[in-house]
């Protein structure tokens, strides 16, 4: 967005140069990227004063003209037909620069020297008539440089607008900025309607059949119109903002539309069918060829402003050629809308164009703004006497739009922002800003203008107090103080503590898509009902994740083909169950994949490789470490894990997650050839559990006594069950027991293993004798022997 320096002054009171206006723009939040110093390309033209005029002896079709130029008279020959003696016009005495680079010379044209050049639009780079010379104002200064005379020195600010802020893409909007950083207070927009006698109805009707799309449209009639070239003032104001001028009615629209941000449209009356306008949705397979002459085939997403028969013009993006304003045109109706961002948004993006209207009304145009825009367009018509304005405005607003009504707490403003803004300065910030605002007990009611869309929360309204109070008078946060500190929810923390603990046993990190394959879903959970995407990208990613366990395989099969010889995983994600009534559960689980090696390889270390046990170790630390409490293990059957090898984690009652080997079958659906270990851990009930608090018991004040022993059992026999009925004999006095080899073999019978465990034993009160030991021994013995039919392995 490019605006004129001179154009702000004519909204508000400046002290400040452009560059010290740009650096207090930039520290409020809005960036200006440059400014451009226009216009010094004429300095070296000067105002003559025509004081004589004679035919030239020997060319009739040249005239010898007498020209003041303050002190100084030039004699230049002139082959202009318009030039007369008393005309101020513009003069290139010999030696100047024209800004197209050529230089003026003294010549002799027949015997008769000419000082310089009388210029014409053309030749200065200010128009393109070229046909006679150009006539300034009477009350130019005579001497005094055409880049003064005719204010054409300026600055332009080149704005980097960000997308929330729409009211920044016009010179109004940011002369209400400059208000609100300065304290100046807004100039009043004066313009006078002078209206005719007729009715407007007599010459037009709005219909909006969509209203969702177009809530407010606001319609002006003009008639007398005479299309011709704009003012230099006026094309040389839109140059500046980078636009082109077209013609005296375009052109206004244009101006009003960088002037108060509101995008405008002129068709040409006579051109709409019944002269009705009427507001829709384009029907399937309507075509119209816009104002750029490319044709556009429409459908039923996109909004267009039609009249009795066909669509006329793209609502809120481009017009139609079908009723363009032209040379011709004698009647022209202005129309000025409010639509709908997301329509526009949608139906510019579908149809590829993005035009200076459509950018504003994709960003959120001025609602009340449509009929002050009209008025200023029509006034502006009428003073170039390009129309005479047919009294009354179409106003088709069938359901009123307010602005929200936002709370905004002092307090709030002060915790947030770290520093103490007195309630009345808030109060005269947001007055600034054009908000409506009262009081009651406890806050402040804030009502936000309506060219302000993006204030809709109390964190806006503080971010508003920020920008204008100054970024730089905010000190930094002293962090040690805690004073804004921002206490962490539970769940945070035990995802932090849940990542530390799984990297320091060695896993990394991963992240994987929650869209996956139904497929490659069923061969890991066969029962589970799939949520499914109604429109997907493709099949493989139609489905949402009932688990992290395709996506870690995925990840582990995408690493063994590039040959690498460890992969231990972890990812923390959420999952999505198919519930009753159409609705989605989503949960957070935690998974974690391991395979290959167990350590890295080291000269005169044996090689082994990670095995069940290696996940069940760890999975218990993080338990542990988490709920202070060990886990349960239990066998657990499913057809994605290999049988016998899976088990679930338990709690108090409740299932932690689930660990095993992964079934062959599975792992060939990732073409996985190497064994693969795997586990999920359900997250909220891991947050059920948590001790936050460590609990520390004192130091044992009696010595333990330890013994192995090894039985054999029958295969389908859980190590979980035996470790629970040892330690079931006697608990005060069984103070851990500990696995440390299985064994299955040629030693012991067909269909049996062996468990061998490190048993440790001890009592608060005293020290264990030999013999108190030995009996309980024997007891665990017995126990084993009549639940599990357990022999003794000598």
């Amino acid at each position: 967005m490019k605006v004129s320096y001179n154009w702000l002054k004519e909204y508000i009171s400046l002290d400040l140069t452009p560059f010290q206006l740009a650096e207090r723009l930039t520290m409020a939040g809005l960036e200006v990227e440059s400014v451009e110093e226009v216009g010094r390309e004429w300095e070296d033209i000067k105002v003559g004063s025509v004081v004589s005029k004679r035919r030239h002896p020997q060319l009739d079709h040249l005239s010898v003209c007498q020209v003041e130029v303050a002190e100084e008279r030039l004699s230049v020959v002139c082959g202009a037909p318009n030039v007369r003696e008393g005309q101020k016009v513009a003069v290139a005495p010999a030696g100047t620069r024209l800004p197209d680079g050529t230089v003026i010379r003294k010549r002799k044209f027949r015997g008769v020297e000419s000082q310089g050049m009388i210029c014409s639009e053309a030749e200065l780079g200010l128009g393109e008539d070229s046909a006679g010379i150009m006539v300034l104002p009477a009350d130019s200064a005579v001497g005094r440089s055409l880049a003064e005379a005719l204010g054409l020195v300026d600055y332009v600010l080149d704005l980097e607008v960000t997308p929330n802020r729409p009211d920044w893409m016009s010179v109004i909007g940011v002369a209400r900025e400059v208000g609100a950083i300065t304290g100046s207070s807004l100039k009043r927009l004066d313009y006078t309607l002078k209206e005719g006698s007729s009715r407007i109805e007599e010459f037009a009707s709005v219909e909006i059949e969509d209203t969702q799309g177009c809530p407010r449209y606001s319609a002006r009639v003009l008639t007398d119109v005479q299309i011709g070239v704009s003012p230099l003032w006026l094309r040389r104001r839109l140059e500046n903002a980078g636009l082109r001028p077209i013609n005296n009615v375009v052109d206004v629209t244009n101006y009003v539309l960088l002037e108060l941000g509101q995008p405008l449209h002129a068709f040409d009356l006579d051109k709409i069918r019944g002269h009705r306008i009427v507001v829709r949705r384009a029907r399937q397979s309507e075509e119209i060829v816009t104002l750029d002459s490319i044709p556009r085939q429409l459908g039923p997403e996109i909004l267009v402003i039609a009249d009795r028969e066909r669509p006329i013009a793209l609502a809120g993006i481009m017009g139609g050629s079908n009723t363009e304003v032209s040379e011709w045109t004698t009647t022209v109706l202005l129309e000025s809308a409010y639509f709908d961002p997301k329509v526009i948004r949608k139906g510019a993006k579908n149809l590829g164009v993005s035009t200076e209207a459509s950018q504003r009304f994709e960003r959120g145009a001025d609602y009340s703004a449509t009929v002050r825009a009209l008025d200023r367009a029509a006034a502006l018509i009428a003073e170039l006497g390009a129309g005479a304005i047919v009294p009354g405005v179409i106003d088709a607003y069938p359901k009123r739009l307010v602005p929200p009504t936002l709370r905004l707490r002092t307090e709030r403003v002060t915790k947030v922002l770290g520093v103490e803004i007195p309630g009345q300065q808030v109060e005269r910030i947001l007055r600034s800003l054009e908000c409506e605002v009262s009081r009651d007990d406890s806050a402040l009611l804030v009502s936000p203008p309506s060219f302000r869309p993006d204030l809709t929360r109390e964190i806006d309204l503080i971010e508003e107090v920020a920008r204008i109070f100054g970024y730089d008078r905010i000190p930094a946060a002293d962090r040690a103080s805690g004073s804004l500190g921002v206490e962490r929810l539970p769940q945070h923390l035990l995802l932090e503590r849940l990542r530390g603990l799984l990297m320091a046993s060695g896993l990394t990190e991963v992240v994987t898509s929650s869209l996956v394959s139904p497929e490659v879903l069923q061969t890991v959970e066969h029962d589970i009902k799939l949520v499914c995407l109604s429109n997907p990208a493709s099949r493989e990613m139609s489905a949402l994740r009932s688990t992290l366990v395709p996506g870690l395989l995925e990840v582990v099969s995408r690493n063994l083909n590039r040959e690498a010889q460890a992969v231990k995983i972890f990812e923390i994600g959420k999952i999505f169950l198919a519930a009753g009534n159409s609705t989605t559960e989503e949960r957070l689980q935690v998974g974690g994949a391991l395979t290959g090696r167990r350590r890295e390889f080291h000269l005169g270390q044996k090689e082994s490789q990670v095995d069940f046990f290696d996940i069940k170790g760890i999975l218990e630390t993080v338990v542990e470490e988490i709920t202070s409490c060990r886990p349960a293990v239990r066998s657990y059957c499913s057809p994605c894990y290999q049988k016998g090898q899976a088990a679930q984690l338990l709690l108090g009652g409740d299932t932690l997650g689930i660990f095993g080997r992964v079934a062959p079958q599975v792992l060939s659906r990732f073409q996985i050839k190497r064994p693969v270990y795997i586990f999920t851990l359900e997250f909220d009930r891991l947050l059920r559990h948590w001790q936050r608090e460590r609990k520390f018991r004192p130091l044992p004040l009696y010595p333990a006594a330890q013994r192995d022993i090894a039985v054999v059992v029958d295969e389908q026999v859980e190590t979980g069950q035996i470790v629970q009925a040892i330690g079931a004999v006697n608990p005060s006095l069984i103070e851990s027991v500990e696995l440390f080899d299985v064994y299955k073999g040629d030693q012991i019978p067909k269909g049996k293993k062996s468990l061998a465990f490190a048993l440790t034993f001890r009592s608060a009160q005293a020290t264990l004798s030999e013999a108190k030991v030995e009996k309980l021994f024997q007891k665990i013995v017995e126990k084993l022997n009549r639940e599990f039919d357990a022999q003794l392995r000598s």
